[in-house]
């Protein structure tokens, strides 16, 4: 009879917890504003009390109180006043300058931000015009304009071989393996170096070779300004 009981417990309260979530909508994880996430997670853990403590009008009650909750800071959003409250675009490269203090409160390392760029099908930072962390948690990438859309073999261009780009520095440590690899050694980097007007490889937050054999560098605490974005 105990089992009989609890098997019932269990079926009413998925059927509360699902009228829930599709009452906060039918967003994906990666599009829900931080106070979905926040309603969700709580109502899963209010829905789940009744399994243990046996009182399901209780959690009913609180499951959609939560949701009412969430529902009118919805509601919120859509006024001007709450614009960005939740959560606002910030922009992490900017006319191919990576954003040191922006990518440290975003708790983005370079490696990471390489990566996001790949995704997207960019190997270098130079390429790009504005990146940008968006509400969602995802990137956007705008390359810049000498950056076309438009493939060689559309426009019957020849090509040289494509190659990866090389991180030869990460926030002021040398990959030494990179640099032997490009057949390079630290005297040629600093010289390099040295052309940005920098004489420190701890100064370094990012200096990258591309397939052409450029070498791109992004100097620390760099300050760069950026538009007001939403």
């Amino acid at each position: 009879m105990n089992t009989i009981i609890y098997i019932l417990r269990c079926s009413i309260m998925l059927l509360v917890a699902w009228t829930g979530v599709r009452l906060l909508g039918k967003k994906s994880i990666s599009e829900m504003t931080a106070y979905d996430l926040a309603a969700l997670l709580v109502l899963s853990n209010v829905a789940a009390e009744p399994l243990v403590y046996k009182v399901a009008s209780k959690a009913t009650v609180g499951v959609f109180t939560l949701v009412l909750i969430a529902l009118l800071l919805g509601s919120l959003s859509l006024k001007r006043f709450f614009y960005n409250i939740d959560s606002k675009p910030i922009i992490v490269i900017a006319d191919g300058k990576i954003i040191e203090r922006v990518l440290r409160k975003a708790r983005i390392n370079v490696p990471l931000l390489m990566s996001e760029l790949r995704i997207k099908g960019y190997q270098n930072v130079s390429d790009i015009k504005y990146a940008i962390i968006e509400p969602s948690g995802k990137m956007s990438v705008i390359p810049s304009s000498q950056v076309s859309p438009v493939t060689p073999k559309e426009m019957g261009i020849p090509t040289s071989p494509v190659n990866l780009s090389f991180p030869l520095i990460i926030d002021g440590e040398i990959d030494e393996k990179n640099l032997t690899f490009i057949k390079k050694d630290r005297k040629w980097l600093l010289e390099q170096l040295q052309a940005f007007e920098v004489g420190r490889f701890d100064e370094v937050l990012l200096a990258q070779y591309d397939s052409t054999g450029q070498l791109f560098v992004n100097v620390k605490n760099r300050e760069i300004e950026t538009p007001d974005i939403y």
